[in-house]
């Protein structure tokens, strides 16, 4: 099984209280962080203690990527201020440890797993299938387990496989998405995030947003694979015709990846 994942955040409102003391509505405690934050470093940017999880979204795909189904951890259950973080991370987790994916991500090595893992700790959570290195049921071993940079066979971070491990620096996922006439960011982006929950509460909406991410990081894994030699192109149409089955037809972001998916269809059968 595969799982592309993405994670959204917004500053933790009642660290950044306790460590800077900061004053004021929640929009104005992250205003002054980041303000604080741009002048220490020039990047508005906080570090990631302080990034609070409040969506995971994946695309479930077989382990030759055909899909499966798309979905959000977390929203089996009342969702409050309170306990919206611990619920997400603890689904996600319970999850990833009995199921043993594969992960795909665009940046997951650099942000998403590092985040993840340090709130985890937040609430005395484990993460054993992430760090364990000898269990021959799943295939782990010293070289082959989640933590291994160089190896794609637990983790393929897009970003580490497309940059050259580092080599090419600047690439984003809306950049790429576009190369590859994919939707990319159509409505919002990261940086709106923490307005729409702390002004909105409109949690829907960044989940859908969160989906449409992951959504753009699971086509552009279908093009490496067809770029690796392992994805033929009578393969990858079969399974775009599948994933415009299956694909939720009720999300803000349904009309266009379905345009988008019917325009690469007939692009490859031309």
């Amino acid at each position: 099984m595969i799982c592309v994942f993405d994670i959204e955040t917004i500053p933790d409102i009642q660290l950044l209280q306790e460590q800077f003391g900061f004053q004021g509505s929640p929009i104005e405690i992250c205003n002054q962080a980041f303000a604080q934050q741009e002048e220490r470093t020039g990047s508005t940017f906080l570090p990631i203690a302080f990034h609070k999880i409040i969506s995971i979204a994946a695309v479930f795909c077989d382990d030759y990527g055909k899909f499966e189904k798309i979905g959000v951890f977390g929203r089996k259950h009342q969702i409050t201020e309170e306990n919206i973080e611990k619920v997400t991370l603890g689904e996600f987790l319970k999850w990833f440890n009995k199921a043993n994916p594969k992960l795909v991500s665009f940046n997951g090595r650099n942000f998403d797993i590092p985040t993840l893992m340090l709130r985890a700790m937040k609430y005395n959570l484990e993460s054993l299938a992430y760090f364990e290195q000898d269990n021959p049921t799943h295939n782990k071993s010293k070289w082959e387990n989640y933590r291994q940079r160089y190896s794609e066979r637990f983790h393929t971070d897009l970003l580490d496989s497309l940059g050259h491990y580092g080599s090419v620096r600047g690439l984003k996922l809306d950049d790429v998405a576009s190369l590859c006439g994919l939707p990319g960011k159509y409505d919002i982006c990261g940086g709106d995030v923490y307005d729409l929950y702390y002004q909105q509460n409109a949690l829907q909406k960044i989940d859908e947003y969160c989906q449409s991410d992951v959504l753009n990081t699971y086509w552009i894994y279908l093009k490496y694979e067809i770029l690796k030699g392992n994805l033929t192109l009578a393969d990858y149409i079969n399974i775009l015709q599948l994933w415009l089955e299956k694909l939720p037809q009720d999300k803000g972001y349904s009309q266009i990846f379905i345009t988008k998916i019917q325009n690469e269809i007939e692009r490859c059968l031309a």
